[in-house]
């Protein structure tokens, strides 16, 4: 195999590649031994494939290429039986960076105001449930919680998935099967009780649905709601890390808020600085990048909209926009994030701007942390060069407000 590569502009690399008979006989014959169920454009379109990946990949490895877009491909075979192929490749753009520190941006941070506080201390305290025990002789009524066990049997026989131990339930919560929770009020603390119910008819067990079941139930304890109220013995109850009076919960949100305040101050200076360095660089976006970008949000959108039970059509349809006007709009952001990313990629390069093998160790920490997943295994699944991608932006952020910010 061989191949030559030319630049016909400064965004397109276009590689031709020549397979002599020989060769691809052979390949055809691996391809065919491969797959014996593939017919002959199946196996064909495989070898085209697999030739064309080899030599991006040694041209990615060697020469740096730095694809905006996969290749097209086109392939042709003469009267000799050789094949040609064909790859044009949009190229990543090269960036003409302006001015990229110095730009003295102010970092104002918002004051937190005290009605903001309370209202923020407030909110919190009223969305907090926090139930107290009952004594032991204390009747359960509705909106009662009760932490009960219980085994629920069929013709005498234990079913699947109705089995559970210390389950607080909620009296009159409707979340257990009808009259379930009815036949548990008046109930105190260790009594025992029977409840005799029927799965509905359209229950999604087939083996249940409409059948008459009996749960054998154990009362552990009955619990009534405590009425928030902004007091220290409330706030005690509410068993938060070092806070045990409202002054001190006053204390915590604050902290926190001003936080979240300067991390909003600190994105409002890089994202000052990057529009400034973006107004004064040049950049010559290929029209595939952003088709590719644009296609991607589309289907941003309709992941988005599938979790409501509805499709991008639907979607369009609420907004009163056909297709190409949706596409038409999306066009603009997506021209900014691809000169953003690409603006971030030429200051780090410009400023060697890397990522450790302990920040990326530690990147896979953090990820396994969060998603409570194995390192090792993450490690399998999310690229390296993805994880290093992601700090070598971070940083560059950084980089980005430390040079640009007032002092």
């Amino acid at each position: 195999m061989n191949y030559t590569i030319e630049y016909p502009d400064k965004n397109t690399a276009v590689i031709n590649i020549q397979i002599d008979k020989d060769q691809w006989e052979k390949d055809m014959e691996a391809a065919k031994a491969a797959n014996p169920e593939a017919d002959e454009e199946m196996a064909k379109q495989f070898c085209i494939s697999n030739e064309a990946g080899k030599v991006l990949t040694e041209e990615i490895n060697t020469k740096k290429l730095k694809l905006a877009s996969a290749p097209a491909i086109i392939s042709d075979q003469d009267a000799d039986g050789n094949v040609m192929i064909t790859l044009t490749c949009p190229l990543l753009p090269e960036v003409d960076l302006g001015q990229y520190t110095g730009w003295n941006i102010a970092n104002q941070p918002e004051t937190i105001r005290e009605e903001e506080l309370m209202e923020e201390i407030a909110r919190r305290v009223n969305s907090e449930k926090l139930w107290e025990t009952l004594p032991a002789d204390a009747p359960a009524e509705n909106g009662d919680r009760v932490m009960i066990d219980f085994i629920g049997e069929k013709d005498g026989v234990p079913f699947d998935g109705g089995t559970a131990s210390n389950y607080g339930l909620v009296l009159g919560s409707s979340t257990f099967i009808p009259g379930f929770e009815e036949q548990l009020i008046g109930t105190k603390a260790g009594e025992k009780k029977d409840v005799e119910v029927s799965f509905p008819k359209d229950y999604f067990e087939p083996s249940l649905a409409g059948q008459p079941v009996v749960f054998h139930v154990t009362v552990n304890e009955v619990q009534k709601e405590i009425q928030p109220e902004l007091n220290d013995a409330f706030i005690e109850k509410m068993k938060l890390d070092g806070v045990k009076t409202v002054e001190d919960l006053k204390a915590k949100v604050k902290a926190e808020m001003e936080s979240f305040k300067k991390q909003e101050a600190d994105n409002k200076v890089v994202m000052q600085a990057l529009e400034k360095i973006s107004e004064g660089s040049k950049i010559d976006i290929p029209q595939a990048m952003v088709d590719n970008r644009v296609e991607q949000m589309k289907q941003e959108v309709e992941s988005n909209m599938q979790q409501y039970g509805m499709g991008l059509k639907q979607y369009l349809e609420m907004i009163g926009q056909t297709d190409e006007q949706f596409t038409e709009s999306l066009q603009p952001q997506a021209i900014l994030e691809i000169r953003q990313a690409l603006i971030l990629e030429a200051i780090a390069a410009k400023e060697d701007i890397q990522a450790e093998d302990k920040e990326i160790e530690e990147e896979y920490a953090l990820l396994s942390s969060i998603y409570n997943f194995p390192a090792e295994q993450l490690k399998m699944m999310i690229p390296q060069g993805s994880v290093a991608t992601q700090i070598v932006q971070r940083k560059t952020l950084d980089f980005i407000k430390d040079k640009n910010e007032a002092k």
